[in-house]
């Protein structure tokens, strides 16, 4: 599980308390011995401890078997299956979830059984192999190297692999869709609009997930981890855990901050916990089916291997609004993309509040709008001048 809290001290020496996401509580030891100072070492999830005293007990076995010159925290004994629980653990919710699933369909069946040293370069191509035999797209096979290469790193550098294979084997590739406008064949106002409309028609529970994606232009994954407690007088505090943006944050930290429009707010409701009740795989579904047989989109040839779903509703958002606040102000206002590390500006530009309720608020008019705006040829051709620097925001 991931963390809820911070660390917290007991009256043992060494031994901190930590409350987990699902509110268990597990020990974690924190000390040097013989002049090394060792990780968080989670005992609980190590040894089973299920007490502070049971873990300073445990701690001071641990201390006699280093002085023997024991590593009792080698990871060679342990086979990828345990490594990657325990890496995993220390994830935030949302992609410890999303990680899981894809481990244990496409990783865990062909190297959870083995231990590290044993996995070999064909092992890993396999992997590689299984998944695209399965057609999936490049960035979700190269997922499972992203998933894999913590623990590999780790092994390497602890000397317990003569060498990283991982980094010797490529796993697929980032390649973003088409632009909008190489697969839409009408404005994209208007196809965005066709989409909004058809979303009004669907259930409830369905309908307010697809229309906050439509209208905030948030990731589904992001929408799903929506919790009550989030929405405060009609606005999402996004928690840092639900969103792969910020993954150095605490994970009940408050990342972002946006506006709920009035088609969803009317239908919320109030209540405690999670707002959106089927995992993810349901509403991906539910949304492909209502693109392809109730929005009557007007689609290029690309649109057939690359279809309109609800990731594209941020290519939408940035491709009308741009043209009216500018491409960086509506990357960083709606769709997470500030590089607060690496981009000087990212790092002490701050939009207010009432200028992202602002871009949204101009955004929902249009969606509402009931007369049919159609672009002239220029700004078709501005737009597509536009998008040629878009596709960072595709990822």
């Amino acid at each position: 599980m991931a963390r809820k809290n911070q660390l917290k001290p007991t009256k043992y020496a060494g031994i901190k308390e930590l409350e987990m996401l699902d509110g268990t509580v597990n020990y974690i030891a924190v000390f040097s011995h013989n002049g090394t100072r060792y990780g968080e070492k989670n005992l609980t999830k190590l040894y089973g401890v299920k007490n502070p005293q049971q873990a300073f007990n445990k701690l001071s076995e641990i201390k006699i078997e280093l002085s023997k010159g024991n590593d009792v925290f080698s990871i060679k004994s342990d086979k990828i299956d345990s490594l990657m629980t325990e890496y995993l653990s220390r994830c935030n919710d949302g992609y410890r979830k999303n990680s899981t699933a894809t481990y244990n369909k496409h990783i865990k069946p062909i190297i959870g059984h083995l231990k590290i040293d044993k996995v070999t370069k064909d092992h890993l191509i396999k992997i590689r192999t299984n998944m695209e035999a399965l057609k999936l797209s490049p960035n979700t096979v190269k997922k499972a190297k992203v998933i894999l290469s913590p623990v590999f790193k780790e092994a390497f550098s602890d000397d317990v692999t003569r060498r990283n294979i991982l980094e010797l084997i490529k796993f697929g590739e980032d390649q973003p869709k088409p632009a909008l406008v190489d697969r839409v064949a009408e404005p994209l106002i208007d196809a965005i609009k066709k989409i909004y409309n058809a979303a009004l028609n669907e259930e409830a529970n369905h309908r307010m997930a697809f229309l906050i994606s439509i209208m905030c232009a948030r990731r589904i994954g992001e929408i799903l981890e929506i919790k009550y407690e989030d929405i405060v007088d009609g606005i999402v505090n996004v928690r840092a855990g639900t969103t792969k943006s910020y993954t150095k944050l605490h994970p009940d930290a408050v990342a972002e901050r946006f506006p709920l429009p009035k088609e969803v707010l009317n239908t919320i409701g109030t209540g405690s916990g999670k707002v959106f009740k089927y995992n993810s795989r349901i509403y991906l579904d539910k949304y492909a089916q209502m693109i392809d047989t109730k929005c009557k989109l007007s689609l290029k040839a690309l649109a057939i291997d690359y279809p309109i779903r609800t990731h594209d509703n941020r290519n939408f958002i940035i491709s009308i609004q741009s043209r009216k606040y500018g491409m960086d102000f509506v990357g960083a206002a709606c769709l997470s993309h500030s590089n607060r590390t690496s981009n000087m500006n990212a790092r002490y530009h701050n939009i207010e509040l009432v200028d992202i309720i602002r871009v949204y608020e101009d955004y929902w008019e249009k969606l509402r709008s009931k007369d049919s705006k159609t672009f002239t040829q220029m700004a078709v051709e501005e737009q597509l001048k536009e998008l040629e620097d878009v596709n960072e925001y595709s990822i």
